[in-house]
């Protein structure tokens, strides 16, 4: 064979072996074995946003684990707050899924402009009202009717305006003919867990939460329920917002809240489950 026809041969076999080989950009180029394939992205958790009363917070935040690693599709976020102020978030537009109130009116206000499906309701938990005072504090107030006392200058209490566990205590002061002795020497806080650090931190000589907020604290001591019937019943409706982006996990979440599952936690942390 002459030279020349050698050389020919042995271009045509180089350039078809390079025709034959990886793209530029391929995977062989990359370091990868050439024939494995590129495993997808893994799709991102679709957020859920719940927009819970603040006396949950503690129960919410062990849920939440545990809801997750049975749901990895799906990541809860939560906004935590007043009933009353988070109903007023919604009805301004602020993004929310879920809504758990601490009493139903801020849940039917939310009904009459539409923005929650009434079939949608459900009641998720019961709770208590409480009278307590810190564990540092003096022992002038050792039951309601001390609140009257002119030793008595400060008290906490949700604001009535947008706090349930607010309304409540109103309602027990009101029924026991406590109300206007004790408005003036009112610290109101903006939720009940404000209300609760008050007492812990000896601002004031007592409060009014519910027992559960109280159950979760070492400084406080619990002085008195509530007297039976002084108040409406402490429920705690929950329901998926009409305009949710993500109904359906939203959903997934509500359930997981009423499966056995969700409340044993619930129950754990004091809270009564509904009918």
């Amino acid at each position: 064979m002459k030279r020349s026809t050698a050389v020919t041969l042995a271009a045509c076999l180089l350039f078809l072996l390079a025709a034959c080989g990886p793209a530029p950009g391929s995977g062989a180029q990359d370091g990868q074995s050439a024939g494995t394939a590129t495993a997808p992205a893994a799709a991102e958790p679709v957020e859920v946003i719940a927009s819970v009363a603040a006396s949950l917070t503690d129960a919410m935040m062990e849920i939440q684990p545990a809801f997750e690693a049975a749901h990895p599709t799906i990541k809860l976020r939560f906004n935590f707050g007043s009933s009353g102020a988070l109903q007023q978030q919604i009805e301004q537009g602020a993004p929310a899924d879920l809504f758990v109130s601490a009493s139903p009116a801020p849940m039917a206000d939310l009904v009459d402009k539409n923005l929650v499906d009434p079939a949608a309701v459900a009641n998720l938990v019961t709770n208590e009202v409480v009278l307590v005072r810190g564990t540092s504090a003096d022992d002038v107030v050792q039951t309601w009717d001390d609140l009257g006392s002119d030793q008595v200058t400060r008290i906490a209490m949700g604001d009535p305006a947008h706090v349930p566990a607010g309304q409540y205590g109103k309602a027990v002061l009101e029924n026991l003919d406590l109300w206007e002795a004790v408005e003036p020497r009112l610290v109101l806080g903006e939720d009940v867990r404000q209300v609760l650090s008050f007492v812990e931190s000896g601002e004031v000589q007592a409060g009014i939460v519910y027992s559960t907020d109280a159950a979760v604290s070492q400084k406080v001591v619990v002085l008195a329920e509530a007297p039976e019937g002084s108040h409406q019943p402490v429920v705690y409706p929950m329901a998926v917002l009409k305009e949710s982006r993500h109904s359906a996990q939203a959903r997934a979440f509500a359930d997981y809240l009423r499966s056995p599952a969700g409340m044993a936690i619930l129950l754990k942390y004091g809270f009564g489950q509904a009918n």
